[in-house]
Parts: C-alpha cells; sequence; structure tokens
C-alpha cells in the first residue's frame, strides 16, 4: 500500500549505535549577516549537506537543526536566516529576520559568523551589539579565511578583542579549514543531560520539507539575480511508494507570467534542469529513487499572504522593529 504524505519522514546518518553513558547535548544557535556562510558551514560539521546553499544573500529563510553526534556529546546546530534590516511592508523579510531571532529563545550558545571578506563592519558591530543583550555566550567564527591573507585574519581578530571577544574561531566551510576543531570547541559546550534525537538522525526536518528547499536552491543557482527572491516552492504531495522510492509533486509560485516564461525557459529547457539538479539531489540524501514532477504557478502577491508561511509563527512577527 502507498503510504501518501509523509511529513516524519527522517533523514538519517549510518552510524552504529552504541550505549554511550554520560551522553551531553547542546544547542547553538548559527547566525550572522546574510551571505556569512552558515549554511555552508553546517553541513561541513555535519559532513553531510542538509542546508542548502547559494551564493546569493537571503537564500536561508527558515531554520534548520543539524544533529551532529560526536563521541558521548550531540550539537544541536541551529542554522538560521541572515540578519538583515526587514521592510515592514515585506511579510517575507520580516519572517525571515524573526526567524532568526526566535532560534536564540532554545539556545544555550550562539555561534556567530562572520564574512572573513566584510570583516568587523558597522552592520556585524551593530547586531554582535543586540546579541550581547541576549546575556548568551557567544563564540566568533570568522568565515571563508580560504579568500583572505592571513595578515587581514589576524586584523579581524583584533578588532573583535577590542570589542570584548574572546574566543574566536577562524574557519573555512569550503575547504573544511578549521571546522574539526570548531566542532570539538562546541562539543565542549555540551552540558544538557542526554540526547533529545537518536543517534542516526541528523536533522529534525522532514524529508518533505527538505525536497522543497532543495528544489528552491536549485531556482537560486540557475535563474537571474533578482528573480529567486519572489519565487517560493511548495510540496504539494510527497508519497513513499511500496519500492521505498519517493513521488514528489511540487509547484513553483511566481507573481506574474514574464517570471513563469522565465521559469520553464524556452521550450521546457530550463525547468527541466532545475528538475533534474533537484531530482539528483533529493535522490542523494533520501538514499532512494525519486520521480520529481514540477509545476509553476502564477500567484500575484504570494510574499504577502500568510497561508504561504505556514512554518513560521506569524503572530509573532515583529510590528516595528526588527
Amino acid at each position: 500500500m502507498n503510504h501518501k504524505n509523509q511529513q516524519d519522514l527522517t533523514v538519517n546518518k549510518s552510524n552504529n549505535k552504541n550505549n554511550i553513558l554520560n551522553k551531553k547535548h547542546g544547542i547553538i544557535a548559527i547566525v550572522g549577516m546574510p551571505n556569512a556562510g552558515k549554511s555552508s558551514l553546517c553541513n561541513a560539521m555535519l559532513q553531510q549537506k542538509i542546508s542548502i546553499v547559494s551564493p546569493k544573500v537571503q537564500t536561508t529563510r527558515n531554520s534548520i537543526k543539524a544533529i551532529i553526534t560526536l563521541e558521548n556529546y550531540q550539537i544541536i546546530a541551529i542554522d538560521t536566516p541572515g540578519i538583515f534590516i526587514p521592510r515592514q511592508d515585506k511579510i517575507l523579510e520580516r519572517v525571515i529576520v524573526k526567524t532568526a531571532w526566535q532560534a536564540l529563545r532554545e539556545a544555550d550558545h550562539i555561534a556567530y559568523v562572520i564574512d572573513s571578506e566584510i570583516g568587523v563592519n558597522l552592520e556585524n558591530q551593530r547586531i554582535l551589539g543586540d546579541l550581547k543583550k541576549e546575556n548568551l555566550p557567544i563564540t566568533i567564527i570568522i568565515n571563508k579565511i580560504d579568500k583572505i591573507k592571513k595578515s587581514k585574519i589576524l586584523t579581524i581578530i583584533a578588532d573583535l578583542a577590542n570589542l570584548g571577544f574572546i574566543d574566536i574561531i577562524p574557519v573555512s566551510a569550503l575547504t573544511n579549514e578549521g571546522v574539526e576543531k570548531l566542532t570539538q570547541f562546541l562539543k565542549d559546550k555540551c552540558l544538557r543531560d542526554n540526547w533529545p534525537y537518536p543517534e542516526e538522525e541528523i536533522t529534525d526536518a522532514s524529508m518533505r520539507f527538505i525536497a522543497s528547499e532543495i528544489t528552491r536552491e536549485k531556482l537560486f543557482l540557475n535563474l537571474s539575480q533578482e528573480l529567486p527572491y519572489s519565487i517560493s516552492v511548495k510540496t504539494d504531495s510527497f508519497e513513499v511508494l511500496d519500492n521505498k522510492q519517493l513521488k514528489i509533486k511540487q509547484t513553483i509560485l511566481v507573481l506574474k507570467e514574464s517570471q513563469k516564461s522565465i521559469v520553464l525557459g524556452k521550450n521546457g529547457q530550463m525547468i527541466k534542469k532545475i528538475g533534474e539538479q533537484a531530482r539528483h539531489d533529493i535522490a542523494q540524501i533520501a538514499n532512494t529513487k525519486v520521480h520529481l514532477f514540477l509545476f509553476v504557478k502564477v500567484e500575484e502577491n504570494w510574499m504577502n499572504k500568510t497561508e504561504n508561511f505556514d512554518k513560521f509563527e506569524l503572530n509573532k512577527l515583529p510590528q516595528n522593529k526588527n
């Protein structure tokens, strides 16, 4: 019998289960400005892709937990959207920023990611000032160190030290330099008893949600600079077949007919390319064959319709600031 709409299908890793005493866990909020490399860093720490990545800002719209089990420690790393100043008339922007701040409510520790090419600019200083008010310990992660000279890394460290920060770890999520050191450091911040998740689980997100995110990533990577921000992906049906293969139907929402034409491409070549790329990545994560069907729908002003944000707590959206 087919099982339809299996939203609770989880993403697991293959590990031998061990009965380990004195299990500890900690919740780490990975925060920072847009495009600092937070999602890439979470994937690198986990050593498996669960968060979508693109060079464009505001790729991440939702918080997603990466569950990193190491020895008798379980690091719950919350990958959050980038923090910026949203426009009050844009529900999507307000939702994105509020999602990032809400992650701090359950965190034990903040890991703030700085793009080394930007350094400690005024916006980073503003956000760090706000984060200090949360009264949580903060570790600064200087990311993308593969792109700058060592002398600049030392300058950034000095700037952060002048702001009163002590725990500063340079890394490259792209090359994995410093990632193991960071993981070991965060492991020691895990002080809560027991594990909230089984050892084989690597995220709390359903495969249904990850499938939507993967397709959205491919739209970001293949389309023009502005178009992806006015696009959303909704998984309409998610079916686990008798042979364990997945049958997924998704709708890509756009604002107008001209955008629909761009997504479809000439003779449907663009939507075909996006579908092939998304199908490949979903299959890798789910470890099974995937049948993916994509549809494009014009829905004017979808970005200001609350029913398109059912994953968020809209009643907690900020009304005035942030």
